[in-house]
């Protein structure tokens, strides 16, 4: 059973785009290369593109892939593909689980300094902000 490919597994397979136009919230469409869509991921440099060209660009609508675009260099047209579509048909969803020699943790420079000092005990707050005090009539505030 095929399904729509992912966020996850496009960023799985690809890595993260080079640059990105709009966003998953974007309210305003788009049209480019005859799809609609509210987000474009763009890729510069693939190494390992399933269309074997270098250029990518992935038009979303929200969570939803619309399609994609391939080129093989900046001097050259988009032409429509369906490989990435057709190699992440039955991808897995999640991402792999990180490697730790490629990303090792960041390991903090200096202690933990709060940014600011809590008077009182923590609460959650709730309160109403205190109201200015009103001035008497005719008081001009000069």
């Amino acid at each position: 059973m095929s399904r729509a490919p992912t966020r996850n597994a496009v960023v799985a397979l690809l890595g993260t785009p080079s640059r990105t136009e709009g966003s998953l919230n974007e309210p305003r469409l788009a049209e480019e290369n005859g799809l609609r869509f509210n987000e474009k991921w763009c890729y510069n440099e693939l190494r390992s593109d399933p269309s074997g060209l270098p250029m990518r660009v992935v038009y979303w609508m929200r969570y939803d892939l619309v399609g994609s675009c391939v080129r093989a260099g900046a001097n050259e047209p988009w032409r429509t593909d369906q490989t990435l579509a057709a190699t992440l048909a039955n991808a897995d969803d999640r991402l792999a689980p990180l490697d730790g020699s490629r990303n090792p943790p960041v390991v903090p420079r200096a202690p933990y300094r709060p940014a600011s000092e809590f008077d009182g005990p923590p609460d959650l707050g709730g309160r109403l902000a205190p109201t200015p005090a009103a001035s008497p009539q005719g008081t001009t505030g000069r």
